[in-house]
């Protein structure tokens, strides 16, 4: 039996152990530094139970596998050292929740790291380290063989110490854990601060850009802003000519006005400038003289050493390239200079193409202006000089008729017939031209159909008789009516008899009908219950299918040897019947003849008028 003596030693070594454990604990949970509470465990533990080295094994949850976080003394050289927990004394204390002794060093990859021996006579004490959420990994000490027994005795205090250091160390790795987060959030922050700066700033460039309406100024203001949104020393915008064998402008930034007059001429697209256009991809470089693309500076111009350059395009269109060189401070430029040199390059080209495009409407609008002063010229002549000289000659024709007789007679119809066709060229021309400026005027009325065509044929008979045609009326029902303006109508069909006339060979036959079509016209689309169609038939020589609608255009003519007229009669019709709601279309067949057909609403409600201004 123990003595008084004995017994008060090992209470009083016993308190004093528990006392230094828990001063290590209070220092273990006073800090959230990792590698600290590391430290202080394994250093504890290996002097408290007088032991040759302790270590701290932690689970990582990410693989399952064991990791020496920490060591001391003989456990030193296992730190670092990574395996499965299966099968080892670490692993038998996590699955026991509790402390394991062995008498011998176990066959565990942490202490064979340590260069300890399997086998080897030893005390070994591990104990689990427990956290919120269970196991969290193990403490280890390992001591001499003699002092087994006092393992035993304080293997529970250890696992208390153990409890308290895996709290300490989870801790610890929380916080470490959230101040990385923080670090990133804070980078992202940054970076987010950043990024609306650039945009900020680049939307304050395009603002100021769009209050230039000169090329120039525009592009001198896209320079200066990619030069100062990069920090660079230099800057320069070419613009390629329009056939792109060469720049028609080159802009500086940068460099004062003097020093750019004196740098000889605009580049010739040699060296990295010519590769930034001929690559069609983004150039950066951190020492322009040590690359191979480098041809080099003219005289006068200042030393480059980094370069930036970026090609101004639209789509596969390549208008120049847009440079800085000389980066400030970091010396090279970076991703983010290239972002902002690549819009910048984007909006120089967006306003490239726009002047072009100004430039060339300009142009346009001045050759227009040209030819609509010309047409009003040519119509103020058709108008005021041929109309009133076609009247002089139809006047004297008129009196001619009334006081000649024998062939004078003739001669005489001959003038007057001349002047009508002639004032009737020159009503078609300035009705077409009022209908083209929306000033043309019809009067809607009631038209009984066979009257109109009746006075139609009447009018060109003498025209047929010259040539031995025959004009042939096929009367419609006398009932036939319909309202349109009858002046337009017998226009329109006047020119139709003309064209037939004229076209067709002597001694052949038109043919004028009209009736009722519930159908209608296929085109243009219009919209009516029912349609009154005038048809003028011919045996002229036909119209190749491809000229069917061609010669409806203006001042266009059939392809075939009569070359008479100015080819505006069908033009003028086709648009008087759609002025009126209608349609004027044809059909043919070569070396048989052609039919054209009016089309005109039925059905309609004639306009009340007091009087008429035609």
């Amino acid at each position: 039996m123990k003595d008084a003596g004995e017994t008060t030693r090992e209470r009083f070594i016993e308190t004093s152990r528990i006392a230094e454990l828990c001063d290590a604990a209070s220092s273990m949970l006073e800090t959230l530094d990792l590698p600290a509470i590391l430290k202080i465990v394994t250093s504890q533990t290996r002097e408290l139970f007088d032991g040759a080295g302790a270590s701290v094994q932690i689970l990582d949850p990410s693989d399952g596998l064991l990791e020496v976080a920490a060591a001391s003394g003989s456990m030193e050289q296992a730190k670092g050292c990574r395996y499965p927990p299966s099968g080892t004394v670490s692993g038998e204390a996590l699955e026991l929740a509790g402390p394991v002794i062995l008498k011998a060093i176990p066959a565990e990859p942490s202490f064979a790291a340590a260069g300890l021996e399997e086998g080897t006579p030893a005390g070994v004490l591990v104990v689990p380290l427990r956290a919120r959420d269970g196991g969290y990994g193990t403490l280890s000490v390992v001591t001499r063989q003699e002092e087994i027994d006092l393992l035993r005795d304080e293997a529970e205090l250890l696992l208390s110490f153990g409890h308290l250091a895996g709290l300490a160390i989870q801790n610890a790795r929380m916080f470490e854990a959230e101040t990385a987060r923080a670090e990133k959030s804070d980078e992202r922050r940054a970076a987010t601060e950043d990024h609306v700066s650039i945009l900020e700033s680049l939307h304050a460039a395009e603002v100021e850009v769009s209050r230039d309406l000169e090329l120039d100024a525009v592009l001198q203001t896209v320079t200066d802003k990619a030069r100062e949104l990069t920090n660079a020393e230099y800057g320069a915008l070419g613009v390629l000519h329009a056939d792109g064998d060469r720049l028609e402008t080159f802009i500086t930034s940068g460099m004062p006005a003097e020093q750019a007059e004196r740098i000889a001429s605009i580049p010739v697209g040699k060296g990295l400038l010519g590769a930034v256009i001929q690559s069609r991809v983004v150039i950066r470089v951190d020492d322009v003289g040590k690359d191979s693309r480098s041809a080099g500076m003219p005289s006068g111009h200042p030393d480059m050493s980094s370069f930036l350059g970026v090609p101004i395009r639209i789509g596969d269109r390549i208008f120049g390239n847009l440079y800085l060189t000389n980066k400030r401070d970091a010396g090279s430029f970076t991703d983010r200079d290239e972002a902002i040199v690549a819009m910048l390059a984007a909006h120089a080209a967006v306003s490239i193409e726009n002047a072009r495009q100004f430039h060339t409407l300009q142009r346009l609008l001045e050759e227009l202006r040209e030819t609509q002063q010309q047409r009003d010229r040519f119509y103020a002549f058709v108008n005021h000089d041929l109309r009133n000289a076609c009247s002089g000659v139809l006047m004297w024709s008129e009196r001619l008729l009334g006081r000649t007789d024998g062939e004078c007679v003739e001669i005489a119809e001959k003038i007057q017939r001349g002047s009508e066709h002639s004032m009737r060229l020159v009503q078609d021309v300035l009705d077409l031209e009022n209908l083209g400026q929306g000033r043309l005027e019809t009067w809607s009325r009631v038209i009984v159909v066979n009257d109109l065509l009746q006075a139609a044929v009447d009018g060109m008979r003498p025209e047929a008789e010259k040539r031995d045609q025959k004009l042939l009326l096929r009367r419609s029902p006398s009932t036939l009516r319909m309202v349109a303006d009858p002046d337009r109508v017998l226009q329109v069909v006047t020119n139709l008899l003309s064209n037939a006339l004229k076209f067709s060979a002597d001694g052949t036959t038109v043919t004028v009908t009209a009736g009722i079509d519930a159908d209608g016209p296929e085109s243009p689309a219009r919209e009516a219950e029912r349609w009154v169609a005038i048809e003028v038939e011919d045996q002229g020589p036909g119209i190749p299918p491809e000229d069917l609608e061609r010669i409806f255009g203006e001042w266009v003519r059939a392809s075939t040897r009569e070359r008479r007229g100015m080819g505006i009669g069908l033009t003028l019709s086709r648009r008087l019947a759609e002025y009126m709601g209608g349609a004027l279309t044809a059909r043919s067949k070569v070396g048989t003849g052609s039919t054209f057909t009016l089309w005109l609403p039925h059905g309609r409600i004639p306009e009340q008028r007091s009087g008429w201004i035609g």
